[in-house]
């Protein structure tokens, strides 16, 4: 398969598009340029030995969000990127890659029925959520939303989001993960966005982060 030609398809189809109103332009195509080449880096990590879905794996990651926004998406999309992949493709290629789309929300299932290729595209899809774009996706809805870091409830309630709201959902999302190195990732990120909101919660407020140690 040409990726080349592919990604200007997906672009074609995804590049302008955003998936909210509040949302920048493109961001799920984005979001499955950031999915492609972390699904790649936890292959290499899980099964280092065997590169030979890589650009099945590379494909689905640029379209599996490509219904967002509707009710069962991922089916829906599986069956857009068909169309959208014939002639561009191998018919074993699209079924692969279709595979992956159509399940690749599936948290419920039981996993053993899954191939290690949609578990990789599973974890590296659910990862790309969070860490640093937790930070990113909340205040830009903020900026769109005319909120003020200076409006005591906005800048609270953003605090309260950052220390306990999606520390309460950490378990849940790590569980709904496939392998224990993924979880290691996640179990960083999650550190670094409580971290960051221990931090915001005093700088906010005019103050000194770790000011003990700098004092030293």
């Amino acid at each position: 398969m040409n990726l080349i030609v592919i990604k200007e398809v997906s672009f074609e189809h995804l590049g302008n598009k955003s998936s909210h109103p509040w949302k920048e332009r493109g961001n799920k195509y984005y979001h499955g340029e950031r999915v492609a080449k972390l699904v790649i880096k936890l292959r290499k990590f899980i099964i280092p030995e065997d590169d030979s879905h890589d650009d099945i794996l590379t494909v689905a990651a640029w379209f599996h969000d490509i219904m967002n926004g509707i009710e069962n998406h991922a089916k829906e999309g599986a069956k857009k990127t068909r169309e959208l992949l014939d002639g561009y493709c191998s018919q074993y290629e699209i079924e692969e890659i279709c595979k992956i789309i159509s399940v690749h929300d599936d948290r419920y299932s039981d996993r053993s029925l899954f191939s290690d290729y949609i578990k990789l595209h599973q974890d590296a899809d659910h990862l790309d959520h969070f860490g640093t774009f937790d930070i990113w996706i909340r205040f830009f809805y903020a900026a769109h939303h005319d909120e003020t870091i200076n409006e005591v409830e906005t800048i609270n309630e953003v605090i309260d989001w950052f220390q306990n709201v999606r520390s309460k959902e950490v378990d849940k999302y790590r569980e709904e993960l496939n392998f224990e190195i993924s979880k290691k990732i996640y179990d960083e990120k999650s550190e670094f966005v409580r971290n960051f909101g221990n931090r915001m919660s005093v700088e906010c407020t005019g103050g000194i982060w770790d000011e003990t140690e700098i004092l030293k």
